[in-house]
C-alpha cells in the first residue's frame, strides 16, 4: 500500500463526484483525505489515497473520466494527512513568533518544492516563469515571495490561501471601506456606499431611468420596478455586499453592484445594474475591481459573474481582468475571476502609475 495525492477536475453536475470516487473504488482505493479546489477548470478535488501496488491504473482510468483530461498524481506522506484548516493556523502561530520564515511558512502550506523571497522591483523578475508551476506572492509593494512546484499547478484556492497568509503578517489595516471614493480611468471620482432600506426610493428612481435590455441583461427576466423582496436582499449583510454608485457630490446613484455570498466554498457571485445613460464610462470596471477586493478581504477564491452573450459589456469587462468565460448552454454564460491574481495584478497597475494600490479604478 502506498499513499498518493491525486488531483483531478471534476464536473459540476449532481453525481459528479460520486463518479469519481467509484473509480477510485474500484481501484481499491482507501481516501484518507479529501480537498476542493477551485481553478480555471472548474472544481478540482484533490484526494490522499491509499493504494495498494502502483498507482497508474487510478489515474489512467481518472483520465479517461476527466473533462478535461488532466490528472496529476504525486507520492504523499502520512504526516500530510490531516485537516488542513488546523495545519494553516499552525503555520500562523509560528509566523506570529517569526514572520521572517514567511517563505517557508507558504511552501510548508501549498507542498511546494522551492521557496524563496525575490525583488517585486525587478523588471525581468517574472520572465521564465511557468504561470502553472510558479507562484508570485506579493508581500508589500517591493518584495515578494516566489514559489515553485513542477509536479502540479497552483490553483485559484491555493493562491487565496498564500495572500490570506501573507495579510496575517502584514500590519493591520482593517477591512476595506464600503463607503469611499474610486476613480474611472478617466479621473471621474465615484462615491460608494453600502445599501440600506431607506434607499429604497433612489433605488426604484434608478431601475425606472434603466431602458428593458439593461434591466433584462442584469435580471434576465423583464423587472421594471424594484420589488420589496428585492431590496430586502440587496440590503441583507447575511446575503452579501450591494453597493450603490454615486457621481462623486452627486446624490442620485447611477448604478449598482452586488458581490453575494453562494453555496460553493470560497466563491463569490457579482452583478451589475449601471444606467443607460452612465454605460461605456468605465463605471463597470471601477466596480469590478472594488468588489473584487472586497472579495479577497472575505478570503473568497474567486468571483463569479453570470450573464447573457448579448451583455457584451459585461463579457468585455470580466475578460480585460483575466476571466475565464464558459457557455451554458443557449444564450447564458458563466465569466470565472480568480480573486487573489486579480487584486495583485491591480496592485502592481496602481503602483506603476504612482498611486496607492486602494485606488480602484475603470477603462
Amino acid at each position: 500500500m502506498g499513499l498518493w495525492r491525486i488531483r483531478t477536475a471534476v464536473e459540476d453536475r449532481p453525481g459528479g463526484l460520486a463518479g469519481v470516487v467509484d473509480l477510485l473504488a474500484g481501484q481499491n482505493a482507501d481516501i484518507v483525505q479529501l480537498t476542493i479546489h477551485t481553478d480555471v477548470t472548474g472544481a478540482v478535488d484533490e484526494f490522499v489515497v491509499d493504494l495498494p501496488g502502483d498507482h497508474t491504473g487510478a489515474v489512467e482510468a481518472l483520465s479517461e473520466h476527466c473533462p478535461s483530461g488532466a490528472v496529476s498524481a504525486v507520492p504523499a506522506h502520512r504526516r500530510e494527512v490531516g485537516d488542513e484548516l488546523t495545519r494553516a493556523l499552525l503555520l500562523a502561530g509560528r509566523l506570529r513568533a517569526h514572520p521572517n520564515r514567511l517563505p517557508e511558512a507558504l511552501a510548508e502550506l501549498l507542498r511546494a518544492d522551492e521557496a524563496a523571497w525575490t525583488n517585486l522591483t525587478r523588471a525581468d523578475q517574472e520572465e521564465g516563469l511557468d504561470p502553472a508551476t510558479c507562484m508570485l506572492v506579493p508581500v508589500g509593494p517591493l518584495r515578494g515571495v516566489l514559489l515553485r512546484r513542477p509536479s502540479h499547478p497552483f490553483t485559484w484556492t491555493e493562491s487565496s490561501r498564500a495572500d490570506a497568509l501573507v495579510r496575517l503578517v502584514m500590519p493591520a489595516a482593517g477591512p476595506v471601506p464600503t463607503e469611499r471614493i474610486v476613480r474611472t480611468v478617466s479621473g471621474r471620482g465615484l462615491s460608494l456606499r453600502q445599501v440600506h432600506e431607506g434607499d429604497a426610493d433612489e433605488l426604484r428612481a434608478l431601475h425606472r431611468r434603466c431602458s428593458p435590455d439593461t434591466l433584462r441583461g442584469r435580471y434576465f427576466a423583464g423587472v421594471r420596478d424594484l420589488a420589496p423582496w428585492m431590496l430586502r436582499i440587496f440590503s441583507d449583510p447575511d446575503r452579501g455586499l450591494t453597493l450603490a454608485v454615486r457621481p462623486q457630490g452627486g446624490e442620485a446613484p447611477v448604478a449598482l453592484g452586488h458581490l453575494m455570498y453562494t453555496p460553493d466554498p470560497g466563491v463569490g457571485e457579482i452583478a451589475f445594474l449601471v444606467e443607460d445613460a452612465w454605460q461605456g464610462r468605465g463605471v463597470g470596471t471601477a466596480l469590478t475591481r472594488a468588489l473584487t477586493v472586497a472579495a479577497a478581504d472575505w478570503g473568497l477564491a474567486e468571483v463569479r459573474a453570470e450573464t447573457t452573450l448579448s451583455n457584451t459589456a459585461m463579457l468585455r469587462t470580466m475578460r480585460r481582468f483575466g476571466a475565464s468565460v464558459q457557455s451554458q448552454g443557449g444564450t447564458h454564460v458563466h465569466a470565472r475571476l480568480p480573486v487573489a491574481e486579480t487584486v495583485q495584478a491591480g496592485m502592481g497597475a496602481d503602483r506603476s502609475r504612482g498611486r496607492g494600490a486602494r485606488l480602484m479604478d475603470g477603462g
